[in-house]
């Protein structure tokens, strides 16, 4: 069985879609935090993400906690002059009934290299301009969902590999949160192995903020997230 933080955070790692590009200026990203209520086995989980402004780029954070035990991913990037995500670097700290996990991705940009670290093994990646983070990805699958007919497809550095993510539309449902009704689309990520599957409930309304998401795990243990509270660009 995955540890309750692991599956609730991999699936959590969702930030704001970027402006559309105007003209040939780079884009901005509209900055914000979203709270989550969550649950693993009837066990409830407070989940929370923020994306930051600072002055090389952007900081995007994610964290959760109960009483056995709590995360960080914080992920540094910027946006190129075109308005192309680029990631600059990535750390996730995890602490799970007393035992802790930490890694730690590095980007050298002049070199073109990717250095990842977990306790004493390192490994060098060459970077690709087309290379995205554990969680900056899902920036650019944000910015592809508000284009009907784009291939939901992704190359992402995840734990010092290179990994392809696909995603699939399902149509459209409504969510009922603590926010109201939220009309959403419905997406799922593809995966060779049948007996997990990953669901998220996207807002076009919130720039395709997730409102919900539910996994299953290999031993069939479920997962849900629902959208609890939100703030953009300081306004609730």
């Amino acid at each position: 069985m995955r540890a309750p933080f692991t599956t609730i955070c991999t699936c959590f790692v969702f930030c704001l879609i970027s402006t559309p590009l105007i003209a040939n200026e780079a884009a901005s990203l509209q900055l914000y935090q979203a709270n989550y209520s969550a649950s693993f086995n009837g066990i409830p989980i407070e989940a929370k993400r923020q994306l930051t402004k600072h002055e090389q780029g952007y900081r995007l954070e994610t964290s959760a906690h109960n009483f056995i035990g709590n995360m960080q991913e914080t992920e540094r990037l910027h946006l190129d002059p075109e308005g192309a995500i680029r990631i600059d670097a990535y750390t996730s700290k995890r602490s799970f009934f007393g035992s802790k996990r930490k890694e730690q991705l590095i980007i050298d940009h002049q070199r073109n290299k990717a250095i990842y670290t977990r306790k004493k093994k390192k490994r060098e990646i060459d970077l690709q301009p087309d290379y995205l983070g554990p969680i900056s990805y899902q920036l650019q699958l944000r910015r592809d969902l508000a284009e009907p007919d784009s291939t939901l497809k992704y190359t992402v550095i995840s734990h010092g590999k290179i990994k392809h993510y696909q995603f699939e539309r399902l149509g459209n449902e409504v969510i009922t949160t603590e926010l109201g009704d939220i009309d959403s689309i419905k997406i799922r990520r593809v995966r060779d192995k049948q007996d997990r599957e990953t669901i998220f409930w996207m807002a076009e309304k919130y720039a395709y903020l997730p409102v919900k998401v539910w996994q299953r795990e290999e031993d069939g243990e479920n997962y849900e997230m629902l959208l609890k509270s939100l703030t953009l660009e300081g306004r609730k």
